[in-house]
């Protein structure tokens, strides 16, 4: 396990870490930067970084950091602390090395529940998919990724009284944690137990934590959901927000526009195989409330400019790719061709400050 997870996530950040830096370098960056967004790291600390990196010197404010949670920027400061390094190498070596954990757990997670051959086929096609240049980026997703995976790791094995303090955490890092509630709670309705009942609520304390500091810190408990109509959310049906994603790129020809609708549409294929294949029978509808949860938080809100890297924390979709690709070779040889240059090309717009990763 450990020379193919380590030697997938060293490939993967110097690849895109050389891509970036040469993008930048060669072609320019489009969107203002702070003073400490400099190169090699431009690429790889714009947009979102930004706001992570604020919080973590002054905490929230009347603007667009309270769509942000807390738990990445808290990291951000104990590295920026300890180490007295910079604000780039800070929140970089925060997401970097939570990825590299979260690989990890991925890998435990498919091996025990599947094999060793989709362990190894989920990671690699983790760090091959469209989206996953974010996982380098010093973004939120790395985080994420580590404490969910490891919360499952424990809760597979019936520690549910261990994955608390990780549930705690997934709660106040993304949104997302809310979308391991419902997995959570199925889980704790089969084995009646105080420790899985408290698992499956500790996301929502969190969350109410959160909630109560925004209170105290800009007067509205309900900011992070409020700032989201800034950039043109809204409650929605869950097929208008997809449906207008392909209407935009008939109107605009915009692929970016397209990309997105595809991305939603295949997460969603990838539901197939969990629920039928039976391979998954162990823990399908876990995974299913879990992957449905992760899609139904963006269509819900009418927000998919970023619906690609949200994809990246639904682990359970890397396990069906890889059963797939198992089982499929062409859908192998095809994946391991297109996907990386698909990956290139939103890097790219990514980068260079065109489109939001």
């Amino acid at each position: 396990m450990g020379r193919w997870v380590v030697g997938l996530w060293v490939a993967s950040r110097l690849a895109v870490g050389v891509a970036g830096y040469l993008l930048v370098r060669e072609l320019g960056w489009h969107r203002a930067l702070a003073t400490w967004q400099t190169q090699p790291w431009t690429a790889l600390t714009g947009w979102d970084t930004y706001f992570y990196v604020t919080i973590s010197h002054s905490g929230y404010a009347h603007n667009e950091t309270v769509a942000f949670f807390p738990f990445y920027p808290m990291l951000i400061w104990l590295w920026r602390e300890a180490l007295g390094t910079g604000d780039a190498i800070s929140s970089l070596a925060v997401s970097n090395l939570c990825v590299l954990i979260g690989m990890a757990g991925m890998y435990i997670l498919a091996r025990d529940r599947l094999s060793e051959r989709h362990a190894q086929r989920a990671i690699l096609y983790l760090v091959l998919s469209p989206y996953a240049f974010a996982l380098v980026l010093a973004y939120s997703e790395g985080v994420f990724l580590a404490l969910v995976t490891w919360l499952f790791v424990l809760s597979d094995r019936e520690h549910d009284g261990w994955g608390i303090p990780l549930a705690f955490a997934c709660g106040i890092t993304r949104i997302t944690g809310v979308a391991v509630v419902p997995a959570l709670a199925l889980r704790a309705y089969r084995r009646r137990t105080v420790a899985s009942w408290a698992l499956a609520v500790t996301p929502l304390i969190a969350l109410a934590a959160h909630a109560g500091w925004l209170w105290h810190a800009v007067g509205d408990p309900l900011a992070m959901v409020h700032v989201q109509s800034e950039w043109g959310g809204k409650p929605s049906f869950p097929l208008v927000p997809l449906l207008d994603q392909f209407w935009r790129f008939i109107t605009t020809h915009d692929l970016f526009y397209l990309a997105r609708g595809l991305t939603v549409i295949g997460y969603a294929a990838l539901l197939i195989p969990i629920v039928r294949q039976p391979v998954f029978k162990s823990t399908r509808w876990e995974d299913a409330l879990y992957v449905s949860g992760i899609l139904a938080l963006p269509l819900l809100s009418g927000v998919l400019f970023s619906v690609g890297r949200f994809g990246l924390v639904a682990f359970p979709m890397a396990f069906a790719m890889a059963d797939v690709g198992l089982r499929r070779a062409t859908v192998h040889r095809i994946f391991v061709t297109f996907a990386p240059s698909i990956q290139f090309l939103l890097l790219a717009g990514s980068a260079l400050g065109y489109r939001p990763p």
